[in-house]
């Protein structure tokens, strides 16, 4: 499949390794559908097509992980230093 212009409500996320990659995430409110397609350049390799409830589950998923990947750096024993948090006790 070639590509096309996307959606007005849509959104690109590029791969972190290889640039040409991307996953378009596009809404079809008409439909209820949310699709995600894998593209490799101008070619669609595959797409998914979500009912919203599904996507909602898939973004809770996604937060998971990224929480969990994310880099734990240790904090000052003075305190939070700029743009740091203190945890809650």
């Amino acid at each position: 499949m070639r590509v096309v212009p996307a959606p007005a409500r849509s959104a690109v996320v590029r791969d972190r390794d290889r640039s040409a990659r991307a996953l378009r995430v596009t809404t079809h409110p008409d439909a209820a559908l949310v699709v995600l397609s894998l593209w490799d350049g101008d070619v669609c390799t595959t797409t998914l097509r979500l009912d919203p409830e599904d996507a909602a589950d898939l973004v809770r998923a996604l937060t998971d992980a990224a929480v969990a990947a994310a880099p734990r750096r240790p904090l000052s024993p003075h305190g939070p230093t700029t743009g740091e948090i203190a945890a809650a006790s």
